[in-house]
């Protein structure tokens, strides 16, 4: 089992749209509601040169992403957050049924880290591949191959649980099974992406 992270397992979503937004403003753009659907599962320098274009250099562009990081690091550390509805019940019965699981995600590490700190459920990921362990980011299914590869499951046999459309085409692109929630994108924007699977949350799935 592979879990992206921000709105499949901690439910961020809210928090990762007001601080892109004040971020953005901050230097002159003004990301629309799609914007900032579109920063789900794209590194923090991906979004930038899109919002800014060729302006900033590499060097300032990395130094920009930082920035952003850390002040969602700072929030993230502050502002109540929750784990997605029925998650935990959810990780027992995969314990009982001894299923491996695995995070797989673009968020850098110290917000991966404190985002499963902040829920308790930092020793119940052992197995967790970030932005910072590949080269190319969702949609590139590398992230979801690395994770596979260190639970020692092949892709094929895995089922990948996300919340955005650059995820469910990581998921494809590894040729991995996938369930969609519902919990950052509309359920039409989702479906169309093709998952095997589509629910609102982990109290309400489909198997």
């Amino acid at each position: 089992m592979l879990f992206d992270l921000d709105g499949v397992i901690i439910d961020t979503t809210a928090l990762h749209h007001r601080v892109w937004d004040t971020f953005a403003r901050a230097r002159g753009y003004v990301p629309s509601h799609d914007d900032l659907l579109a920063t789900h599962g794209r590194r923090a320098e991906e979004t930038l040169r899109i919002w800014l274009g060729e302006g900033p250099s590499d060097r300032a562009l990395t130094e920009l992403a930082l920035e952003r990081e850390t002040l969602f690091n700072r929030l993230l550390a502050t502002e109540p957050v929750s784990a997605v509805p029925g998650l935990g019940d959810f990780l027992g019965e995969l314990r009982r049924a001894g299923v491996p699981w695995a995070v797989g995600t673009s968020a850098v590490p110290m917000n991966a880290e404190l985002s499963l700190s902040r829920l308790g459920l930092r020793d119940q990921f052992e197995v967790m591949v970030t932005g910072a362990d590949v080269a190319r980011c969702k949609p590139d299914p590398e992230v979801y191959l690395k994770a596979a590869a260190a639970l020692g499951v092949p892709p094929e046999r895995c089922l990948v649980i996300e919340d955005a459309v650059l995820g469910i085409r990581a998921a494809r692109a590894a040729r991995a099974m996938c369930l969609a929630l519902t919990t950052t994108f509309p359920p039409d924007v989702l479906r169309r992406e093709g998952p095997d699977w589509l629910a609102e949350d982990f109290r309400r799935l489909p198997f």
